[in-house]
């Protein structure tokens, strides 16, 4: 009796030692999960420059997003989408790469493009001042990112970015 008190004392024992062992590691997001980095972040909204709303595109072309590769590869953007809250699409043109630790700015009036400026070719302002929200998302329609601000926030928020009275830091 005794030796099989034993017994079942040391079967316990094991099984608390696997569990103590085993429940970081259910408990605990995956690694690999954990370490996650986008290759391609919003970093800047710059929604509301300085001066007065003329609608003139030399005030359109004032107003800009910005896109950074923060990866280790060249990405062809060829096809990916930035919206506002609204109507308004934007479609990377095709042949648009971005070489990594390089930002590409897209801003919201008429101009001709290069490999660091594209225009979203609109006659009006994209970005509300009061706030908005930049979505991204990749050539087969998956949502990247999402960065979304209101006014002047110090600091970030869950639902909202830092931002100064023109800038949103996504």
């Amino acid at each position: 009796m005794l030796t099989a008190l034993i017994s079942r004392a040391r079967i316990l024992a094991v099984l608390l030692a696997a569990m103590l062992v085993t429940a970081p590691l259910v408990l605990a997001p995956p690694a690999a999960q954990a370490a996650v980095k986008k290759p391609l972040d919003i970093v800047k909204v710059y929604y509301n420059p300085p001066g007065k709303d003329y609608a003139k595109n030399s005030g359109y072309v004032k107003e800009f997003i910005q896109v950074k590769n923060t990866g280790s590869k060249t990405l062809t953007l060829s096809g990916y989408v930035i919206r506002d809250n609204g109507p308004q699409k934007f479609t990377v043109p095709r042949g648009t790469r971005l070489a990594p630790g390089k930002t590409l700015t897209i801003r919201s009036g008429k101009g001709r493009n290069t490999t660091s400026t594209l225009y979203w070719n609109k006659s009006s302002y994209i970005w509300n001042n009061t706030g908005d929200t930049a979505r991204l998302y990749s050539a087969k329609g998956t949502l990247l990112e999402s960065c979304r601000y209101k006014g002047v926030r110090k600091a970030a928020s869950k639902s909202y970015v830092r931002s100064t009275s023109t800038t949103a830091y996504c």
